[in-house]
């Protein structure tokens, strides 16, 4: 049998590269698991339980705004006896009630019906409903705030 070099450090290179791999790959692994920051999308809807359709003006705060966004006030109509998305936003932070916290992130929130004004406070927490959507280890999380307006809550 011949003597081969370079068949000997060829099998040498190819074992030592196996075995910095076994090291590495678990560490990568962890890495890439612990280094991630959890992220949460919430998401603030509004019910119309009136007769009439509602007009919602919103703008949220610079850094949450969507960079595709054209404008920063953001209009939507909603019919009656339905409901709509207002807002959208994700920032880092996993699916929890904010409490009273829960608008940061909103910088203006605005609900006009015809010749009616709007008696209820929509800045108390106690009046929004809150419930996870999504939460788990490799999906993110996602919450809703939702507001729901009766004719009893404008004057």
């Amino acid at each position: 049998m011949l003597f081969n070099p370079l068949l000997l450090i060829h099998e040498t290179v190819v074992a030592h590269l196996k075995n910095q791999m076994k090291r590495k790959i678990p560490i990568l692994i962890l890495i890439i698991f612990t280094s991630c920051d959890p992220g949460v999308v919430n998401k603030y809807v509004i019910e119309n339980r009136t007769n009439s359709d509602l007009k919602i003006e919103s703008i949220l705060e610079y850094g949450k705004r969507n960079i595709n966004d054209k404008d920063s006030i953001k209009t939507v109509e909603i019919k009656p006896k339905s409901e709509s998305l207002i807002v959208k936003y994700g920032e880092i932070g996993n699916a929890h009630d904010k409490g009273i916290d829960f608008l940061n992130g909103i910088d203006t929130i605005i609900i006009q019906k015809t010749n009616r004004e709007l008696i209820k406070d929509i800045f108390d927490r106690n009046n929004w409903e809150y419930k996870v959507l999504n939460s788990g280890l490799f999906l993110m999380d996602e919450v809703e705030y939702k507001l729901i307006l009766t004719e009893n809550d404008f004057e």
